[in-house]
């Protein structure tokens, strides 16, 4: 009798633990969607037209102005030899589809990058962040780059729906460091800090140091920075490899431009 009950309180669970699940999952997706749409635009716009798209974070306007995206960075795409990274193909779709229509731009502080490309945010008709819309669909990695830090607080709570939805990106990413030139997104643990006229510097059990740099410096209180030590943190931006480097430095330089892209990992860890 103990058994057939039992059974029986299986059979009644199954259907309820699935609708919890299925509401569990449509949730995280409402809240993505909501949060992206609160990404709306504040202030003045200018109408302006897509000609080309390049990449997922990058295109032309009909008037020869180059964008690129403030405050993402989507997969790499392999113009060459046509080794994408993952999602890159699916972020470069997600702008096909506005090939030709009219969307709203907004200059950023900086205005330009060394490129030469306009640092724009982009809107669709209904005034919604672009980037937003990417971020949600896990189409892209939420990036902070001063001083162009308008909707970055949005852009921080849409990624953060994604990568709990498990949606695009974050199906897949490892936060293993890995020893190449580009943008990315790790965990590493920070054995030493030091600072000197070239910012912080904070040394990691990979072949990587992190670099806070002068100009940014601002943004940490030292004793934050100090804190870093013996913590492991979750790293992302741009590194670069040493050119003539002495044997006592490491290979590897990520420089971050603000805290937001620079966090301590609040978890017991064993080194």
């Amino acid at each position: 009798m103990t058994v057939i009950a039992f059974k029986r309180r299986q059979v009644f669970l199954a259907p309820f633990l699935f609708l919890v699940l299925v509401f569990q999952v449509y949730s995280v997706q409402v809240h993505a969607a909501q949060t992206y749409e609160s990404c709306k635009a504040t202030g003045l716009l200018e109408k302006a037209k897509i000609k080309r798209i390049v990449d997922g974070d990058t295109l032309h306007l009909v008037d020869g102005r180059k964008v690129r995206f403030v405050g993402i960075n989507t997969p790499e795409l392999d113009h060459k030899n046509g080794e994408h990274d993952p999602y890159a193909v699916e972020a470069r779709q997600f702008l096909d589809s506005l090939l030709d229509q009219f969307v709203y731009v907004q200059t950023s502080k900086s205005q330009r990058d060394r490129y030469g490309r306009y640092l724009y945010y982009l809107f669709d008709e209904k005034h919604q962040s672009l980037t937003g819309q990417l971020l949600a669909e896990g189409l892209g990695y939420r990036i902070a780059y001063p001083p162009n830090l308008k909707y970055q607080s949005c852009f921080q709570e849409t990624e953060n729906a994604a990568r709990h939805a498990k949606k695009g990106i974050w199906r897949q990413h490892s936060l293993q460091w890995q020893p190449k030139g580009g943008f990315t997104l790790s965990r590493v643990f920070v054995t030493t800090v030091t600072k000197n006229r070239g910012g912080w510097w904070l040394e990691t059990d990979q072949d990587l140091v992190v670099n806070l740099p002068p100009n940014v410096m601002d943004y940490w209180p030292a004793q934050t920075v100090f804190n870093f030590e013996g913590k492991e943190i979750e790293v992302r931006g741009w590194q670069h490899q040493r050119k003539g480097r002495k044997s006592a430095f490491k290979t590897w330089v990520l420089s971050v431009k603000h805290p937001n892209d620079l966090l301590e990992i609040k978890v017991s860890i064993n080194h």
